[in-house]
């Protein structure tokens, strides 16, 4: 497993822990899949053990698409989080916070409210964890919030954000 993978569910576990308002998690494992477990010279099989991130193993599932990371419970039952879009031709614009992509944003709540956590954005400024305050079929607006995100910064042509 690449370091960009384990750090992306690293930072997950710690969004889907502040998300849902847990004091912990309960028993379970991540779910995902990433580029790298199949390329960069590995070649885990569906359903291999590719590693760990605080201390919940992580499961390659070849039917998900890239980028993409669920939690669920021992039993295999139960997704408690997500991930909501991988980033395909979109674009951040600084003037307004938002993030434009045709089609792709009707996943969020329109009302906003929700804690979203940004990562793989080329431009850093872009990365971590934001509060959504809109949401249509091609637009979400965010909130950057004090130590955990910045001001969102100009980035055309995304195509390797994960939003969570």
């Amino acid at each position: 497993m690449l370091r960009t993978d384990h750090v992306r569910a690293v930072n997950y576990l710690r969004h889907v822990k502040r998300s849902l308002g847990l004091g912990q998690l309960p028993r379970g494992y991540l779910d995902m899949d990433a580029a790298g477990f199949s390329a960069s010279g590995y070649a885990f099989a569906d359903n291999a053990h590719v590693g760990t991130a605080m201390g919940l193993r992580i499961q390659r599932s070849a039917a998900l698409a890239d980028n993409h990371i669920d939690y669920l419970d021992e039993l295999g039952t139960t997704t408690h989080y997500t991930t909501l879009l991988i980033a395909a031709a979109g674009a951040f614009t600084a003037v307004d916070w938002t993030y434009t992509e045709a089609g792709a944003c009707g996943v969020f709540e329109a009302g906003g409210g929700e804690l979203i956590n940004i990562t793989g954005s080329v431009n850093n400024g872009n990365n971590g964890t934001f509060l959504s305050t809109s949401a249509g079929a091609n637009t979400l607006v965010l909130t950057p919030l004090p130590g955990e995100s910045t001001d969102i910064v100009d980035e055309a042509a995304v195509a390797t954000s994960v939003f969570i």
